[in-house]
């Protein structure tokens, strides 16, 4: 959760909020449907037979699919697997529903179709299953929050390898009455004016009727009145002869009142049971209706005049929101984060029960500024910080703090937000989030360690391998040499006594020997270029990160700069389409692209003139590269394989290590991206590099 800037001393805290979902003091209801659309973690809503009800957008995205696409599938369909996996996901929604308790997947390894159809993508999650119970405590919809684990999973799979988010109803009142009843008072016989009258009665957008003598006659019934009751003929019947069914609801005596007493009745929010079809069911109508004593000129009651609102949907809508509120208010207590919102101006006003649970505090204790004293002091300056450059941008809020537990320590917490906008895009809130991730900083530190032994590892190896290779390259040379003066020797033998020089000596002076030296000397120097990349890529491990700004097309243009002599030999075209500018480490993206763009240059096709381009656009808090080439192409069974270290695909006719790509990868992720490939054998190569349009320190934990 966020800061703010440090406040006098607040009042005493308001009372709890309200039960009917206002946060009072006339303040408006918590949007608890917007809390959940604009919560950055992935959530879904499961029926009891699994079908996908809903989702919000952090699930669509982690998922890469689409809202129509998945929503009232079953989870199964919608997301196909076979296996463990199937099996492992069906059995926790099975405990969840049956022991009615939340059920949890430490690592379920569930794959995910890609979005373009081209097969599965390999994910690795976390996810919790949690039964919401309805007022008889019967499970109405599961509640799965997942999280991608995917890159940890595999980071820790590698560090194994190595040792070590009403309006009121308007009475309409006057006009037409006093029209109607100037009518009567007056007893005006203009033909003219009579039907102007009767077009605003027929036209008025509440419904009509009046109703004549003592036994409620109907004389006149406008449009909205006879929808009202089902298009049925009322106009000559009286009340109880046109709406039998309306028997022993009270309105049949309200009208008898009402003539009897010459007082009108006001009735607000009022049910009534109307049969709509002919033998059919009565149903629920509400209205909002007036009843007006018609009185002549004597001054006696001659009828009434009915007026009111069919407003039946708008109750419907001030229950399904409550309903809405009520089922959501459980879904963000459900939620295993701490839930907050704000203001626009970021004044805090709403926290879940997981929050309380967490602190410790009362409820209301922390509204406004009071939470303020939550942070760990070596931490509120930067997420203040932080906290005003999103108040006053809007731009989406995440940083990493430490938060003071109910035990009195300090707990490592992920806290985001993210703005909700009115359809003038004006911030109108702010919903955030609060994660407990101390476990996870946890097995970071593990994982940073067992990478720091790596790396020494890795240095220490490639140490001790160079100097018995050094001594191999000098015993080489000598033994160069001594082949020189063999072969000498060997000659002045053979011009003396020519007896002595056999054929086998000569072979192996002038055809044996310089073939094994040879081979030698080049085993030793691919050996001396692959200890150089391991020992390169280790201090790369090691190097931390600067983001800086950084300009893409001449960035990229220096890259073309180092490979020109390249193009030259080969004819080859460098095209940069489009290259937006970003926030980030520009040695780690020189690296990147130089890696990317030399492979596309070496394995161009001969056959024809060779063409490389490279575009990017945005996406979201993003950006994406593309860089294309005409080349010879990667077989779709290699995609996987060219990014592990030490591993090559296709026709190793070109020099090389097999370090590069695996290089390209571990800086990606470093810079909290991802990069994926697409080919076509014999037409080209695409790697996209998608890259966050700023780099933050925190990227280096994700």
């Amino acid at each position: 959760m966020p800061p703010a800037p440090p406040a006098p001393p607040a009042p005493p805290a308001p009372p709890a909020p309200p039960a009917d979902g206002t946060t009072g003091a006339g303040n408006p209801p918590i949007d608890y449907q917007a809390l959940f659309d604009s919560s950055p973690n992935p959530y879904v809503l499961l029926a009891p037979d699994f079908t996908i009800l809903g989702m919000n957008e952090a699930y669509l995205r982690v998922t890469m699919r689409t809202r129509e696409d998945i929503t009232g599938r079953n989870m199964f369909e919608a997301f196909p697997g076979e296996g463990a996996s199937v099996e492992q996901l069906r059995a926790s929604l099975d405990r969840a529903l049956k022991n009615r308790s939340p059920d949890h997947l430490a690592l379920i390894h569930y794959d995910i179709p890609r979005p373009d159809g081209n097969g599965f993508e390999e994910r690795f999650w976390s996810a919790t299953h949690t039964p919401l119970l309805d007022a008889a405590g019967e499970v109405f919809c599961i509640l799965q929050h997942t999280v991608d684990v995917t890159e940890l999973h595999r980071l820790r799979m590698a560090a194994r390898s190595f040792p070590g988010a009403a309006e009121p109803a308007t009475q309409v009142e006057g006009d037409v009455l006093r029209r109607a009843q100037a009518v009567q008072e007056a007893n005006l016989s203009l033909d003219a004016e009579r039907r102007h009258l009767r077009r605003l009665f027929e036209q008025a957008p509440g419904f009509m009727a009046v109703l004549a003598g003592p036994e409620h006659r109907f004389e006149l019934a406008n449009a909205a009145y006879l929808q009202l009751v089902g298009h049925r003929d009322v106009v000559g019947k009286t009340v109880r002869e046109a709406l039998p069914e309306v028997s022993g609801q009270g309105f049949f005596e309200l009208l008898d009142n009402v003539f009897t007493s010459g007082q009108p009745f006001v009735g607000r929010n009022l049910r009534v049971l109307l049969q709509h079809e002919p033998a059919g069911t009565p149903e629920e109508r509400f209205v909002d209706l007036v009843y007006q004593p018609i009185v002549g000129a004597d001054g006696t009651v001659s009828g009434i005049f009915v007026q009111g609102h069919d407003i039946t949907e708008r109750i419907l809508a001030e229950q399904a929101l409550q309903e809405s509120e009520r089922k959501f208010r459980i879904l963000a207590d459900a939620m295993p984060q701490m839930v907050w919102s704000t203001r626009a101006d970021g004044f805090h006003d709403y926290y879940n029960a997981r929050w309380y649970e967490f602190t410790g505090m009362h409820e209301g204790s922390t509204d406004g500024e009071e939470w303020n004293g939550m942070f760990h002091p070596e931490d509120r300056d930067r997420a203040r910080k932080l906290w005003q450059h999103s108040l006053a941008t809007g731009e989406p809020y995440q940083i990493e703090y430490r938060l003071r537990h109910r035990s009195g320590q300090y707990r490592w917490t992920l806290g985001r937000a993210l703005p909700v906008r009115n359809q003038a895009g004006e911030i109108e809130r702010w919903f955030g989030t609060c994660t407990d991730i101390s476990e996870i900083k946890e097995v970071e530190a593990d994982l940073q360690a067992a990478n720091d032994e790596i790396q020494r590892f890795a240095y220490i190896v490639s140490h001790d391998l160079r100097a018995p290779l050094v001594n191999i390259m000098g015993f080489t040379s000598e033994l160069e040499a001594t082949r020189k003066a063999i072969e000498r020797y060997h000659a002045a033998v053979q011009d003396r006594a020519p007896d002595l020089a056999t054929q086998e000596a000569r072979v192996a002076i002038e055809e044996d020997l310089p073939e094994a030296i040879s081979f030698i000397r080049t085993s030793t120097a691919k050996m001396d270029r692959l200890i150089g990349a391991i020992l390169r890529l280790s201090r790369e491990g090691r190097r931390v990160l600067t983001p800086e700004p950084v300009a893409m097309r001449d960035l990229l243009a220096v890259c073309q700069q180092s490979l020109r002599h390249q193009f030259e030999e080969t004819g080859a075209e460098f095209i940069i389409e489009s290259a937006p500018d970003l926030t980030s480490d520009r040695l780690a993206l020189e690296q990147i692209f130089g890696n990317l763009i030399d492979n596309a240059a070496k394995y161009l096709d001969p056959a024809r003139p060779g063409r490389i381009v490279v575009r990017g656009d945005e996406t979201g808090a993003y950006l994406r590269y593309e860089v294309e080439d005409n080349g010879r192409g990667i077989d779709r069974k290699d995609f996987d394989r060219i990014f592990d270290l030490f591993r090559r695909a296709g026709s190793q006719d070109r020099p090389g290590e097999g370090i590069g790509l695996a290089h390209v990868r571990s800086l990606v992720r470093r810079l909290g991206g991802a990069i994926s490939v697409s080919s076509q054998p014999g037409q080209g190569s695409t790697f996209t590099v998608l890259l966050p349009k700023t780099l933050h320190i925190a990227s280096e934990a994700a």
